[in-house]
């Protein structure tokens, strides 16, 4: 990974951050038309039992345990990538310490592109958490919304 990728791939997933932040306002802005939405139809079956819409109180645990999921899912995989990633590169910094002869310039220097390519992508992977964690959410957020506004 040449030096001018690392600062491309840098600045993809700075811009991922930002679409995280306009992603969490939307949908907190969701999130309250949807607590609005269902205080009425809480309180509705609080008064009128038999009318109740029993279904739409019901998918409230529902969806949460299934977007909880989904998050705790997309978390593991991007972790389990990382940690393969530092394991690989672990392994390969033995292999290169026990090679049982100093490296040449040559050598140092794909160890040291192999390196800033390993770190850029522990970085980017660390940056891209927040997103991967708020996708499921915002998108039952803004799904409720649109179903119950």
């Amino acid at each position: 990974m040449a030096g001018t990728n690392i600062w491309a791939e840098l600045a993809k997933a700075g811009s991922g951050m930002v679409n995280t932040g306009f992603q969490a306002s939307e949908m907190m802005v969701a999130s309250s038309s949807v607590v609005g939405a269902r205080m009425t139809i809480m309180g509705k079956a609080a008064l009128r039992p038999l009318e109740g819409d029993y279904v739409e109180l019901s998918d409230m645990v529902h969806e949460k345990v299934v977007a909880i999921s989904k998050v705790n899912q997309a978390l593991v995989n991007q972790w389990s990538v990382m940690i393969a990633d530092a394991t690989e590169q672990a392994c390969h910094l033995t292999s290169v310490m026990f090679g049982g002869r100093p490296l040449n310039p040559t050598e140092l220097s794909e160890l040291a592109e192999r390196w800033m390519a390993h770190g850029t992508r522990m970085i980017t992977g660390a940056m891209d958490v927040g997103g991967l964690a708020l996708a499921p959410v915002h998108q039952q957020a803004t799904a409720n919304a649109r179903r119950l506004g």
